[in-house]
Formats: structure tokens, sequence, C-alpha cells
């Protein structure tokens, strides 16, 4: 497996921002200047009604050092911030963004405030093992459809493959959902590339660490 990209890496802090600001002493307008300075967001709310935590109050293109972050968006019970660096350094840019905050402008933190960490990691690699060879029962069924098709459109001859893979559980098992874990063809790309999308719910690290024992695992097949 060879990485392509790091399309998405997004670190969820489950905290209150109500409770950063609890006598809401902190204008929130002063702390947008302060958050635009120190980070140079280019887009970053100005109406009354961006200040709308149900919707999600979003800050986007933005830099620290040689950080570059996507977005953050403030929502009423957590803060997510993208980079697509990894989720490790989006989750620390988000830890030190608040410890300066409490420290500079008067919020108020500390880190047992987190409730939670949650993640999203999106990625493009290569890889030469089909998904195809995940199962002989895949193998008979692809090489069925081609058969198949080939006496409906005798003209045609197409090689049928599995083109994604879906590993997720029961979403009503709990409340808040988690996303799922997926492996497809990345889209409007010839397979003869053997380029590949996949999302998952976890750190970056983890992510591609199941995606290069998945494919250890179906190149032994």
């Amino acid at each position: 497996m060879e990485l392509a990209s790091i399309l998405l890496a997004r670190a969820l802090a489950w905290i209150e921002p109500a409770e950063l600001n609890p006598t809401g002493k902190v204008f929130y307008p002063d702390l947008v200047a302060a958050l635009v300075t120190r980070y140079n967001f280019q887009k970053f709310p100005q109406k009354v009604e961006d200040f709308d935590e149900t919707k999600g109050i979003t800050f986007g293109t933005g830099k620290l050092g040689r950080s570059v972050i996507e977005q953050v968006i403030i929502y009423t019970y957590g803060i997510l911030l993208d980079t697509r660096t990894s989720t490790q350094e989006s989750k620390r840019l988000l830890e030190e963004a608040l410890q300066w905050a409490s420290k500079d402008l008067g919020l108020v933190y500390k880190p047992s405030m987190i409730k939670r960490w949650q993640y999203t990691s999106q990625v493009t690699f290569s890889s030469e093992c089909a998904l195809t060879n995940a199962s002989p029962a895949i193998q008979r069924l692809a090489k069925s459809m081609r058969e198949n098709i080939a006496q409906v459109l005798p003209s045609e001859n197409l090689d049928y493959e599995l083109t994604g893979l879906l590993v997720d559980y029961d979403q009503l098992a709990r409340k808040h959902p988690l996303g799922q874990f997926s492996i497809q063809r990345r889209e409007n790309t010839p397979f003869s590339e053997n380029k590949y999308f996949s999302d998952a719910p976890l750190p970056t690290d983890v992510h591609l660490k199941l995606l290069e024992q998945f494919e250890a695992d179906i190149s032994t097949k």
C-alpha cells in the first residue's frame, strides 16, 4: 500500500463552549478577532446569524507556523478542527488553541472538560491488491457477472470486481453515531490506476495500519 494523500484529518473534542465562557465575560466578536489575528483565518463569522452554535460557527483556511488548518467549527456540544496532516496534529492544534485562549483571552479551560475525542480520517492510496481477492465467493460472483453480462451483451467484455467494502455496526446501538470504515475504488479513476479511497472514524495512524493489515491479508489469499 502506498499513501497518495490525506484528504481529511479531523479531531472533534466533546466539550461545551458555554463552559469555556461560564459567565459570558468574554465578548464573542473580540474572541473572533483574536483567532483571526493569530491563525490568519480567511473565513470567519462576521454577521449576527453567523454566531449560531446549533448550526456551527465556522472558521476556514488558517495557519499557525507551518501547520495549515482547513477549518474549525464550534458547535453547542463540541469543537472540531480539520487538517490534512494527521488527526494527531489536529488534536494538538485544538488543545493548544484552548490553552492559549484560556491564558490570553480569559476563557476557562482544563483538559478534563473534554469528555471524549472523536476522529475522522479520509485518505487515498494505491494498491496492487484488488478488493475482489478478499473472498473466493466474491471472485466467483464477479466471474459469474462477467459471463452473464456477456450473454446479455455479446459485444461487451467487461471485467467485474468488488469496488467497495463497508464495515459498520448497528447505527441504532448508540445515540451519537460513529462513522463507517470503508474502502472503495477512487471515483473517476480507471481501475488500471489501482487507486482507492478510504474513510474511518479512527486516528490517522491507526487507519493506515488497518489498511496495511487488510492489504497483507488479501494478498496472501
